[in-house]
């Protein structure tokens, strides 16, 4: 990986000064040489040719480029060539293996320390500030003589009203410390009974609860989240580098 650091760097290094300062203005800096990074990574990767043809026909099918006319008028609109598009569709398939391969060892321990953001949940969730409507509303729903629903579109005085008191599916790592106790405890399906958090009166169900597992997708997942840091990581380095050489030469504008 030292070797591919220095290989992008020396590829900064041959940029002029103006084209630098340009980049850096319109903040297409970074996206630059990320793109750099990942390129070099995956420039070992041979990607077969019946992947790479599946690919594009799959682009063509999306972007409705039934021939190679369309085709051709679409890489002439957006500056490419054909060629161009072929890397840049195979690019996400290498960033795959090239993940896998080099950090397939360290993503069940990442997976453990994003377990509870991949946790997922869908619960009902009315929240009032009136502690006697909580507990009647929360007596009507129980005994079934109204809807969750209904009683969270009518009452409730949190965001969920506009969705009819339905949250999620939808991780719990940004909710109260309090809800994401209960629901994380809660049978699916049994409504809670009134609890306080801060000013509301809360009233809850939780409805489905989609709990993440260590599994061949989720080893994908981790390792390119982890690629992902370690291109930031490498980007950071590379920026920093060249504004350094820039200021030692007195060339940062």
């Amino acid at each position: 990986m030292d070797d591919l650091t220095e290989n992008v760097q020396k590829s900064l290094n041959k940029l002029p000064k103006e084209v630098v300062v340009l980049l850096r203005s319109k903040s297409l800096l970074r996206s630059l040489v990320q793109r750099m990074v990942i390129d070099q990574a995956c420039a070992a990767l041979q990607l077969p040719e019946t992947t790479l043809n599946e690919v594009i026909a799959n682009f063509c099918k999306k972007h409705g480029l039934s021939d190679n006319e369309r085709l051709e008028q679409y890489l002439a609109h957006q500056g490419l060539t054909k060629s161009d598009l072929m890397h840049q569709l195979g690019i996400p398939l290498k960033v795959q293996h090239y993940s896998l391969e080099h950090f397939s060892a360290k993503a069940e321990a990442h997976f453990l320390k994003r377990k509870e953001e991949l946790d997922q949940f869908t619960y009902s969730l009315l929240r009032i500030e009136d502690s006697d409507l909580a507990h009647e509303l929360y007596l009507q729903i129980e005994a079934g003589e109204a809807d969750f629903t209904a009683l969270a579109t009518e009452h409730s005085q949190g965001r969920e009203k506009s969705s009819h008191g339905l949250v999620g599916p939808a991780s719990l790592s940004r909710a109260h410390p309090l809800l994401r106790q209960r629901l994380r405890t809660a049978p699916p399906g049994v409504l809670l009974e009134p609890f306080k958090i801060e000013q509301w009166w809360v009233v809850t169900r939780l409805e489905e609860r989609h709990l993440a597992t260590f599994n061949a997708n989720m080893q994908k997942q981790m390792a390119i989240e982890l690629f992902d840091t370690w291109v930031d990581q490498q980007t950071n380095e590379l920026i920093s580098g060249l504004q350094q050489d820039q200021l030692a030469n007195g060339s940062v504008s």
